[in-house]
């Protein structure tokens, strides 16, 4: 198969991540209507346990496997890497297995001593199956990746999206005259079923694009060793943003009731916070995370070649273009945060916490770019040591802020984590590839422009205040995106989105 350039697999990634989160919008404007902030506030409970269990088992695994293959590919041992990315599904699939397995028996624990909400105990049970079926997706798209393929990666992502977003629905509708809890446990029983849709395409073109080797005996034990040491460090890395939002999903609430809300008032704000709030942010990073995918396989074979310059200018690139999509899009969120919440969840309760977290989302964008490359050069403890020190900061500003400003002093936490945890990825990474390297260097058109699209877009909703919300809403979004690009156009700025487009 062809291997992609760097940014023709970021493009594919960020078009089928954009288009997962299209679909998803789907559940995360209907679902508040349908079960209400309660129901949110318990469908987002299991979830950071999941993804916990999710960072121990696999996380790490397809940029770890990316990684290791595209090392392989690189020496010519093609053989190596299809036997390596075979044992990997195999171990993937036990391990994925024994987790789904336990953390269906602990349900009814994790609900009633973590969360203080026995009504939790059937979202997370619901979740379970998935750890099994997103384990062997995770392999598949490791595989696929370390040949720079993102594309059924980013097809995958679709179509599990699709497939979850199909059975959510279908089942909190079916499920709700019996009560809030089973319709968010029928809503959450979505993500094993998506899962299950993209293992199956994945397995599909995999055996349509080449015949699936035989697995030897012995596995490659060399290959499985050093595969587990890459992939230790990014599963923690993996492991401590997940751990963020279980701090939410257990402090916040506890620290809201200190302010004398009660459990369901608590549980709602938390669902105001991480139910609508942080999937509008989550938007502004899909470029951000389909770089620092497509990113691991190039920077690992020219570190591997000695080629450090070639790898610090791939970054740098990447950087660029965090800069030029990034800033926008914060931009735009902060300035209509209450409209495009009032219009896409019919409250504006998350906008006051989506305006804090939009100012930092093209930074948190960074870390993931940052981190990435620290660990395709063979650098993967840094992130990880980064990551848990804005954990800890992450941690006690929770704690402190929360009962003073409530869902608005949560996600001042995480912006300041995630600004921490940034800095000192970029000073690692320009320590371990050794050439000079500016985080600001390409800032200024991206920031000129975005100040003259906010000043466009302000002057919009000041005139037009008595239109309907959804043409107030839609028509800034469209002149703030027209102008942008006018004022990049003037700048250059189109050439070199240009160039990196054919950049090999």
């Amino acid at each position: 198969m062809k291997r992609n350039s760097i940014w023709e697999g970021a493009f594919w990634l960020s078009l089928g991540s954009f288009a997962s989160k299209i679909l998803g919008a789907a559940y995360r404007i209907v679902l508040p209507r349908v079960l209400g902030d309660y129901g949110v506030g318990l469908f987002q409970m299991a979830y950071p346990i999941y993804l916990v269990l999710l960072a121990v088992s696999v996380n790490g695994i397809p940029t770890a496997l990316s990684k290791q293959t595209a090392e392989l590919y690189t020496s010519k041992d093609a053989t190596g890497a299809e036997q390596l990315v075979g044992w990997a599904l195999v171990c993937l699939g036990l391990a994925g297995s024994m987790l789904a397995l336990a953390l269906w028996l602990s349900a009814p624990w994790l609900a009633i001593h973590v969360f203080s909400e026995p009504a939790a105990r059937q979202t997370i049970r619901a979740l379970a199956p998935a750890l099994a079926l997103v384990a062997l997706e995770a392999g598949c798209r490791g595989g696929f990746q370390g040949r720079r393929q993102m594309f059924p990666t980013a097809l995958s992502q679709v179509i599990e999206q699709f497939a979850r977003v199909a059975v959510m629905f279908s089942l909190a509708f079916w499920l709700l005259p019996r009560g809030v809890g089973p319709a968010a446990a029928g809503a959450t029983l979505g993500a094993p079923a998506g899962a299950l849709g993209g293992l199956i395409y994945l397995v599909i073109h995999r055996i349509r694009a080449r015949p699936l080797p035989r697995l030897r005996w012995p596995p490659p034990w060399a290959g499985m060793r050093r595969l587990a040491a890459v992939a230790a460090p990014m599963s923690l890395a993996g492991l401590l943003f997940p751990l963020m939002l279980l701090v939410d999903s257990i402090f916040v609430p506890e620290r809201l009731r200190a302010t004398g809300l009660s459990l369901i008032q608590a549980t709602r704000e938390f669902g105001l916070l991480s139910g609508e709030a942080m999937p509008l942010i989550n938007l502004t990073m899909i470029v951000g995370a389909a770089l620092a995918i497509s990113l691991v396989p190039a920077v690992a074979e020219h570190v591997r070649t000695g080629h450090r310059g070639e790898a610090a200018r791939r970054v740098e690139s990447a950087i660029h273009l965090v800069w030029l999509l990034g800033l926008p899009m914060s931009a735009g969120l902060y300035l209509l945060a209450r409209p495009l919440t009032l219009l896409v969840y019919g409250t504006s309760g998350a906008a006051s916490a989506l305006a804090i977290l939009a100012v930092g989302s093209t930074i948190l964008s960074m870390q993931q770019v940052l981190g990435g490359s620290l660990q395709a050069s063979g650098h993967g403890w840094a992130p990880v040591k980064n990551l848990a020190l804005g954990t800890m900061v992450k941690f006690a500003l929770t704690w402190w802020l929360t009962p003073r400003w409530g869902i608005q002093g949560a996600a001042l936490a995480t912006l300041v984590a995630g600004a921490l945890t940034t800095y000192l990825n970029w000073q690692d990474w320009k320590r371990a590839i050794n050439v000079p390297t500016n985080l600001w260097r390409f800032v200024g058109w991206p920031l000129l422009g975005s100040v003259v699209m906010a000043m466009a877009v302000l002057t919009w909703r000041q005139r037009t205040h008595e239109l309907m919300l959804i043409i107030h809403t839609g028509v800034g979004v469209l002149l703030g995106a027209a102008v942008y690009g006018l004022v990049l156009g003037m700048s250059g700025e189109r050439e070199v989105i240009r160039h990196l487009w054919h950049s090999r």
